[in-house]
């Protein structure tokens, strides 16, 4: 069994969990993949890898929030290796457990007693003039926005060539199942089952009452056109990288052939999940409204 370590670099919680997964790992004589980042922080440089390595993985074990699940999970998509979220962030969607069950989790791993929930990724194209200028992979949205200016922009939604609707709009998402429960979401988007292959678009601040999100079949081409009398303008993917854009810029929005793969060890329903980080959002806002 060969186990990897994916820590968000930035959380001390997530680095104190990392030494201790070393430190139980090597006691079940299995050495762990560990970027040279991660090794040095954790003082532990005789572990540090190269990528090369990553193909090799059995299973990936990432410990921080959606974010760094999500960064995992592009990553790892190109190696097509699973990946086990433990949850050190605050709502932790994408993750499997809470990080006092680390332990019992990798007796579960190693024992290879587990099973695999498939996710589907998007792709997105930035076309540019007839040529391509930019291409993504993203596993809960792809983000059109304006930049800091006030200034609206239109945005020319398409289905298979076929034309939908034009948004005068702060933006738009296009998300997958995952993404759903993400920025889509306060967006007004519909909650999806994430084991539904379909693609949600969502307009951001619509200018009309009328202008609402649909759903999409898994296999349709979505075409965006960008119009704008200003250059303000901003593609994001999962939040996290960003491409700026130009006014008649076609972003292009497809269902990957690649899946992500995540480590399931428990039986839990979406639904439950779901449940229980809604709570815990209404919980924290009405301690945040006591204080």
């Amino acid at each position: 069994m060969k186990i990897g370590i994916m820590p968000h670099t930035g959380k001390k919680l997530a680095l104190e969990l990392t030494k201790k997964t070393v430190n139980y790992l090597e006691a079940k004589s299995i050495i762990p993949w560990i970027d040279g980042e991660s090794a040095a922080l954790i003082q532990r440089n005789d572990l540090a890898q190269t990528e090369s390595g990553l193909k090799n993985l059995d299973v990936m074990v990432v410990l921080g929030g959606d974010g760094t699940l999500l960064r995992a999970a592009r990553t790892m998509s190109d190696y097509n290796v699973p990946i086990l979220g433990v949850n050190v962030g605050h709502l932790g969607f994408l993750t499997e457990l809470e990080a006092d069950k680390i332990e019992a989790a990798l007796d579960m791993i190693i024992s290879k007693n587990y099973t695999l929930d498939e996710r589907m990724f998007i792709e997105c194209k930035v076309i540019r003039n007839k040529r391509l200028a930019a291409s993504y992979r993203a596993l809960n949205d792809v983000v059109i926005t304006r930049g800091t200016f006030a200034r609206i922009i239109q945005l020319s939604t398409y289905v298979d060539s076929q034309h939908v609707v034009d948004y005068q709009a702060d933006g738009i998402i296009i998300a997958t199942p995952t993404g759903s429960t993400a920025y889509s979401l306060s967006a007004g988007g519909p909650i999806v089952e994430p084991s539904l292959d379909c693609l949600i678009i969502t307009p951001i601040c619509p200018h009309t009452l009328a202008a609402r999100s649909f759903v999409v079949r898994h296999d349709s081409v979505v075409e965006v056109k960008v119009e704008a009398n200003h250059e303000d303008m901003m593609l994001t993917i999962d939040g996290q990288i960003s491409f700026p854009l130009q006014s008649y810029d076609l972003i292009e929005v497809v269902q990957s052939t690649i899946k992500a793969k995540f480590v399931k060890l428990h039986q839990r329903s979406f639904f439950t999940i779901l449940n229980n980080r809604m709570k815990s959002i209404q919980t924290r806002k009405e301690y945040e409204s006591e204080g």
